[in-house]
């Protein structure tokens, strides 16, 4: 009898950790998209962009490039991926700061930052 509870127990967290299992897959699938940051100016120089405490060392993207498709590899080297929702962003450029704001952004856009 014992042995039979026991394979029944077995069965039954077999089936709820493969049920588990669905559930997570299908949350990870239906997450939104990445977003992404670009900071744009007239000029290309070294900055240092703080997205919520997680530093990038980037170059910024003339904003001429962004309309030639020739130099959107340039741009996509430079891009900042985030998830969803509303970032505090800080740009530094030779430990000064030029850009401290709380941006929002959406899944699958790409937020560009005017310096």
């Amino acid at each position: 009898m014992k042995k039979a509870y026991r394979l029944l127990l077995l069965a039954a967290v077999a089936f709820l950790a493969t049920g588990c299992f669905s559930i997570m897959e299908a949350v990870l699938e239906t997450e939104e998209p990445d977003a992404a940051i670009i900071c744009v100016d007239d000029t290309s120089y070294n900055i240092t962009v703080t997205v919520d405490r997680n530093q990038h060392h980037i170059k910024t993207v003339k904003i001429r490039d962004l309309d030639r498709k020739r130099n959107l590899k340039r741009a996509a080297e430079n891009m900042i991926y985030v998830s969803p929702g509303s970032h505090q962003v800080t740009v530094r450029r030779n430990g000064r700061v030029i850009y401290d704001e709380r941006i929002r952004v959406s899944g699958d856009e790409t937020k560009l930052i005017y310096l």
